[in-house]
């Protein structure tokens, strides 16, 4: 059984062959609306220049085995995160991945680095993104987009990964991000990770830890690991 986390972080558990549709869905939002998100945008890009409006998708319908949405703006998506007071304007609900990454010794966790945009120093199970739109496809692959994450966050080619099925999704409150948690494994070791991270990856991640299946539960109390990884790991150990 999946925890509930008091009802703060509602959790849905996802059937194995849950599948991601694509609508047609234009939005329109007010002009009130498109101001607060030019405004929004205009101090982001001010404070981080190489911030990319790029398409994410925005889930509108999801049930354990079908979510169906549309393609957005990126910038759309920031404007809510900041503001979450434009949710019943935008009605968005922005799509992302989440590993939970084992390796022989155990699992991965990573800390954001401090200056993340969003939840600085908390720690989470790598890799994790929003769902992106890569090149002309307008499809929505889970195992493509976790693995390009992998590669990105952690420096992992594609071929040292293996990615499961879907387990379960989860929503942030404020701001609607969607969570789908999914487990991968590699038959790297955990300091090979560790070394391929501190040479490729990105600075998403200021740290990371092993967490061996025999104190995986030492993790689950702590307020510093985000509800979803607490909930990969109590579902993936369970």
């Amino acid at each position: 059984m999946i925890p509930s986390f008091s009802g703060q972080w509602p959790l849905l558990r996802l059937s194995p062959s849950c599948i991601i549709s694509v609508t047609d869905h234009a939005p329109r939002y007010t002009a009130d609306a498109e101001a607060e998100i030019t405004r929004i945008w205009a101090a982001a890009c001010e404070k981080t220049p190489a911030l990319f409006n790029g398409c994410v998708f925005s889930a509108d319908r999801v049930t354990r085995t079908e979510i169906s949405g549309h393609w957005t703006e990126y910038r759309a998506v920031l404007a809510q995160m900041k503001n979450p007071a434009l949710f019943p304007h935008l009605r968005l609900q922005p799509l992302a991945v989440i590993g939970l990454l084992e390796t022989p010794e155990g699992f991965v966790l990573g800390r954001r680095h401090p200056s993340s945009l969003y939840q600085g120093n908390f720690w989470q199970s790598p890799p994790a993104g929003s769902i992106e739109r890569r090149g002309d496809s307008t499809d929505v692959r889970l195992g493509e987009q976790l693995l390009a994450e992998a590669e990105e966050e952690l420096g992992l080619p594609t071929e040292s990964l293996s990615v499961g099925p879907p387990c379960l999704i989860a929503r942030h409150p404020g701001t609607r991000i969607l969570d789908i948690g999914i487990p991968m494994r590699t038959a790297l070791s955990f300091s090979a990770v560790e070394a391929r991270w501190k040479q490729s990856a990105n600075q998403e991640y200021d740290q990371l830890a092993l967490v061996p299946r025999q104190t995986f539960r030492e993790w689950l109390d702590r307020p510093d690991l985000l509800p979803t990884s607490r909930a990969l790991l109590a579902a993936t150990c369970s």
